[in-house]
């Protein structure tokens, strides 16, 4: 009996070290995780850094037309037909790409730009605020199927992801707020057709009971 109770006690004890090395292996994978996560924050090169609400105009290439749009007080209008009702949300997601892009690696020596596509670039995106305006070259090298990016006041060209590069890919009529499909349609007036049956009243007829005279 008691040599049953020592070995329950060490099977406890076991457990409880199993466990606790379980947690302290999972919160130091943790630890490690965001220590990795952290150094590749501070890593990345900052290309572009603006406040959105700092932004009065807004460009980019597609299909190679030029799309425009000027922030008129709080509200943007799209430069071609200003007619259009802008939905805000879907271009503040455009604009939010355009004013904090970061990059992988840099690349400050070179011979052509041609190696980055940047020589033709694929797009070209402008932002104006107050301070100036900034433009963005994008290029992508066929071969490697890397992204770069350019600044306009920068010999610099920056190795970005796709997102960055390829997010510019919106037409007006996806940047058009759509009308609300949920109108309330008038409802066509039931005809009530008051059919009033008119009851006709069919009079009892009292049968006529014949009465035999008694002989």
């Amino acid at each position: 009996m008691q040599k049953q109770k020592k070995q329950m006690i060490v099977l406890v004890i076991l457990l409880i070290l199993l466990i606790l090395a379980y947690i302290g292996v999972h919160f130091y994978s943790k630890k490690q995780e965001e220590k990795e996560n952290a150094k590749e924050e501070a890593e990345k090169i900052q290309v572009t850094d603006l406040e959105v609400s700092d932004i009065t105009q807004f460009s980019y290439v597609l299909d190679g037309t030029t799309l425009s749009f000027t922030k008129n007080g709080t509200e943007w209008t799209y430069d071609g037909d200003q007619s259009v009702d802008i939905d805000e949300s879907a271009l503040e997601t455009l604009l939010n790409k355009a004013s904090a892009i970061t990059a992988s690696d840099e690349v400050t020596e070179y011979d052509d730009l041609a190696d980055f596509g940047l020589d033709d670039p694929a797009n070209t995106v402008t932002l104006k605020t107050d301070s100036g305006l900034t433009t963005i070259y994008i290029g992508q090298n066929e071969i490697t199927n890397e992204y770069y990016l350019k600044t306009g006041d920068s010999d610099t060209i920056y190795v970005v992801d796709s997102a960055p590069a390829t997010g510019f890919d919106k037409s007006v009529e996806d940047l058009t707020a759509k009308a609300d499909d949920t109108e309330t349609e008038a409802e066509e007036p039931s005809e009530a057709v008051d059919e009033t049956e008119t009851a006709t009243v069919v009079p009892n007829e009292t049968e006529a009971v014949v009465t035999e005279e008694t002989k």
